[in-house]
């Protein structure tokens, strides 16, 4: 296939290589704006709901909970509050965007292509910007979560996943390990990269809303690239911030790509 990236961090990402069985579970994009409360009332998401309704016929009123900090003087004091979340569905539920009122996010069960993502996504900002209005985005990110689950895949990590994310597991102590996780932020050329990664038992998840637990013992690398820059400068324009997003994702694809092997590739369906 090809050599492994040598600086995934600050280099030039690979080109990508399509898996058709990738082990992926949810990849989201988001993209957050400086904060609009009309958003938490139905009557103000007509026009918005209206624009998307053709891929996204059902809509859910979610509530969030979350905390508000208070500053009075020297005093700091903490309130809980509840958010909407508005929920929108494509016919099959696969797809699914979440809007409230500091960003928005699009989520798939099922990645097919980046193209068919960054298309979805350039439909939802320019739907938002004709309609809610934001003044400008805040913070941009792509993540991806990959999960391995077959015994075979398992039992086979070390020649699956590079040594640096194999930790205990490249022992003999494999066998024994239950859970082990591990992670780390990272500088990039754009931003940060968040990423976690290691063994899981059944049962349990590293974060839950992104990856429901697994029946069986798995393995998981959550990848999620992120920036902050340059954002005055974009506003709120659908076609840049799509952009932008493609830009996430490339870098998440290239810490991806530095921890696989080539046998990973092969394995899940590599092809260029």
């Amino acid at each position: 296939m090809a050599g492994r990236i040598e600086d995934p961090l600050l280099g030039t990402p690979p080109e990508r290589v399509q898996l058709n069985a990738a082990p992926l579970v949810r990849v989201l994009g988001q993209v957050q704006f400086a904060k609009i409360i009309k958003i938490n009332s139905e009557q103000h998401i007509g026009d918005f709901q209206e624009a998307v309704r053709g891929e996204y016929p059902f809509i859910e009123k979610d509530m969030a909970q979350a905390v508000q900090l208070n500053l009075d003087g020297n005093a700091v004091s903490a309130v809980a509050t509840e958010e909407v979340i508005w929920r929108m569905f494509d016919p099959t539920r696969i797809w699914r965007v979440s809007l409230n009122s500091t960003a928005i996010s699009l989520e798939t069960l099922q990645y097919t292509s980046r193209e068919e993502f960054l298309n979805r996504f350039l439909l939802l900002l320019t739907a938002l910007a004709k309609t809610i209005k934001p003044s400008m985005a805040t913070r941009v990110g792509f993540r991806y979560v990959n999960r391995l689950e077959n015994p075979d895949d398992l039992n086979s990590l070390g020649e699956l996943i590079h040594p640096e994310l194999i930790g205990i597991l490249a022992n003999r102590l494999q066998g024994q390990v239950e859970q082990t996780i591990s992670q780390a932020q990272c500088r990039t050329a754009e931003g940060l990269l968040l990423v976690r990664w290691g063994m899981l038992p059944p049962g349990v998840s590293h974060d839950p809303d992104m990856a429901p637990p697994a029946n069986s013992p798995s393995w998981m690398l959550d990848i999620d690239s992120i920036t902050t820059e340059g954002m005055a400068k974009i506003g709120f324009e659908s076609e840049k911030l799509t952009t932008l997003v493609d830009s996430m994702a490339n870098r998440a694809y290239a810490f991806f790509r530095w921890s696989i092997t080539d046998l990973f590739l092969d394995r899940f369906g590599g092809v260029k």
